[in-house]
């Protein structure tokens, strides 16, 4: 089968982010890369899964796809040319983990809403302002939509009640549908997700800034 692909630097973040769901995790992955753009560690979101690779958490809350890729990362190295790439843009908890894991550089799919103003933290001076990572994005559409996307197919599977007062919103409306859609649910590639679902996604999605109109659980 031919048709869109996932850019180039986005296809294993976004591979892990489908393995993670298929898991029953929420759907985030995260690689970085080296200078040259070279993938040295990748991770996932591990939060529902009772077993996860050396170095890497899972089964808790903090079991996130960032800091399971920066914790492969050896202590004492120096990492500011060094740039990770993420499905959804980093909590408190992965910007923390950035800061002491020496990467400077950040680009993210998707903004994440619960934490609308995170961009601020830095004000607060001092080691966190001089050693914040530089953040670029979120990615243009369709590819913030279908981050999105994934979340709000995780959301409606493994936490409705939470969808509760989204009953009408049209990205859970789309996450429902999409779930009808013959071979999402069975695919084993996230490209063969991404064409199928791609006919179904919409600028309109994206509310300002690139910020998602639906509220999953937070991660």
């Amino acid at each position: 089968m031919t048709g869109p692909v996932l850019p180039a630097p986005w296809q294993l973040p976004f591979e892990l982010a489908w393995e993670a769901l298929r898991a029953g995790s929420r759907p985030i992955g995260a690689v970085l890369l080296d200078g040259a753009g070279r993938p040295v560690a990748t991770g996932r979101n591990r939060s529902q899964e009772s077993t996860a690779p050396p170095r890497q958490l899972a089964g808790t809350a903090i079991a996130h796809a960032e800091v399971n890729a920066l914790a492969q990362l050896p202590a004492g190295g120096r990492y500011e040319n060094h740039r990770l790439y993420t499905t959804l843009e980093p909590c408190l908890l992965c910007s923390g983990a950035l800061i002491h894991s020496h990467v400077r550089h950040v680009l993210y799919a998707a903004s994440d809403p619960y934490w609308t103003g995170i961009e601020h933290v830095p004000g607060v001076g001092g080691q966190i302002a001089a050693r914040w990572a530089h953040r670029q994005g979120p990615a243009a559409a369709p590819l913030a939509a279908f981050s999105v996307l994934l979340m709000d197919l995780w959301a409606v599977r493994h936490a409705p009640s939470g969808l509760r007062n989204q009953a009408d919103d049209s990205s859970v409306a789309l996450a429902r549908h999409c779930l009808t859609v013959d071979g999402i649910l069975d695919a084993l590639s996230v490209e063969t997700v991404y064409r199928l679902a791609l006919p179904h996604l919409h600028p309109h999605r994206r509310g300002p800034e690139g910020k998602h109109l639906a509220s999953p659980p937070p991660r």
